[in-house]
């Protein structure tokens, strides 16, 4: 049973009280000039470096953001939404319906946290949600003297560390834990592009740490492809049938030939043995009949500019940034008649 954040009264009235505080600061603050706000951020800034406590700044933050907001993008958070950010900078998690403003939210404790000059990091599922937010959550940011960084898919490794450089980085799932990945691969400092992880707020955080999290990333290189096995592989399923030739584990996603589809298979192919050291057939068979009888257009992936695109089986979400490992994407590609990519290891 999921236990409930404001089932305790002593924090109920936390954030109660903080949002009175943040009110009460609204009119002050709605009455400095643009400069003025701009060095009441530093200001906090100052504080911070001296007492190296967020907590006594929650309020005169909150409310310079709300201010911010409101004069860069027209936009004053509700007192909702401020709860929305406090739960947020305590380390929770908050659910919000679509339209309630979940970005707007965010820029509460981003601004917050980012007055330590240590970094924070907005994490979104793709591209594009990364680059709106960037651009439009940013004239909040620059009003109060912070800048903002974006990581992009082709980045060099000298942008990258740039943007992460940033007061706050906008960036996908995907591009962050690659570059974590890389930069512990990494065998020169220059080489890397990260620098000590501080406070990071997660868009969808169901999707990324529960959905996705369930397929592994992994960096590989292109290996030697035998193009040819993939395509024979694929046609010789066209002559096996299901329980004759083969049978399905459809548990465990896999299929195992019977004893006369490998007699059949190994008849057609003209060779001794499947299992052959020297020249293995069974992993392109076995892939070419999982690609056939188990992985189907439209449900598993779709085909899209002319490459097998996976789909989430959680989400229904496109992931064009993965692959099926150990030949089965190649087995798919020979299956649609799509040029073959080279296999990775």
């Amino acid at each position: 049973m999921l236990k409930n954040p404001f089932s305790s009264n002593s924090l109920l009235n936390k954030y109660q009280s903080l949002v009175s505080q943040i009110n009460v600061l609204e009119d002050t603050f709605e009455r400095l000039t643009d400069s003025e706000l701009r060095a009441k951020s530093l200001t906090l800034k100052k504080q911070y470096e001296i007492t190296q406590n967020l907590d006594p700044l929650i309020a005169q933050s909150f409310a310079l953001t709300r201010e911010a907001s409101r004069r860069t993008l027209g936009l004053r958070h509700f007192d909702v939404q401020l709860i929305g950010g406090l739960v947020l900078n305590d380390q929770e998690i908050g659910e919000m319906k679509t339209g309630e403003g979940k970005t707007l939210v965010a820029t509460l404790p981003a601004s917050l946290n980012a007055l330590t000059n240590k970094g924070v990091h907005i994490v979104t599922v793709n591209d594009y949600l990364a680059n709106r937010d960037q651009v439009s959550m940013g004239q909040v940011y620059r009003f109060l003297g912070l800048n903002t960084g974006l990581i992009q898919e082709g980045m060099s490794t000298f942008e990258r560390r740039k943007n992460y450089e940033a007061d706050i980085t906008y960036v996908t799932n995907y591009e962050v834990t690659f570059d974590f990945l890389r930069d512990n691969m990494a065998l020169n400092q220059n080489d890397l592009v990260l620098r000590p992880f501080n406070y990071c707020i997660i868009d969808e955080v169901d999707s990324i740490l529960i959905d996705e999290a369930q397929t592994p990333l992994i960096i590989s290189n292109n290996t030697q492809t035998p193009i040819e096995k993939y395509i024979v592989a694929a046609e010789i399923t066209e002559y096996l049938e299901l329980n004759t030739h083969y049978k399905i584990d459809e548990k465990n996603k896999n299929v195992v030939l019977t004893a006369e589809g490998s007699k059949q298979i190994e008849q057609i192919l003209k060779v001794e043995d499947l299992y052959d050291p020297q020249d293995p057939w069974i992993p392109y068979i076995i892939n070419a009949v999982k690609a056939n009888a188990i992985y189907f257009n439209n449900v598993h992936y779709i085909v899209q500019n002319n490459r097998i695109i996976i789909v989430d089986e959680f989400t229904g979400r496109i992931m064009p940034d993965r692959r099926w490992g150990d030949g089965l994407h190649q087995a798919v590609e020979a299956k649609e008649n799509l040029p073959i990519r080279q296999k990775t290891e």
